[in-house]
């Protein structure tokens, strides 16, 4: 995954190197990347996108409450509740 610190880099040594290949090196990513976030002209952080959904079903959902339930009785536990 590219940073946004990795692109800044990218434009600063764009300036500078003739070769895009060579800065995309400089700036630790592949050419083909480099010229992704050259036309996007956005940093990687403006680019995602929040995931919402989910990639499973919850393995707590049938027994949450109970669950919550013994770690309310426990109060040393409750920390981790939260």
């Amino acid at each position: 995954m590219v940073t946004d610190q990795q692109v800044r880099l990218l434009r600063k040594l764009s300036k500078t190197e003739k070769r895009l290949s060579i800065a995309a090196a400089k700036a630790g990513m592949d050419e083909k990347t480099a010229r992704k976030y050259r036309s996007l002209k956005r940093l990687p952080s403006e680019v995602q996108v929040e995931r919402t959904w989910r990639t499973r079903e919850d393995p707590f959902a049938a027994v949450w409450d109970e669950v919550e339930g013994k770690l309310r009785k426990a109060p040393r536990c409750l920390m981790w509740v939260t």
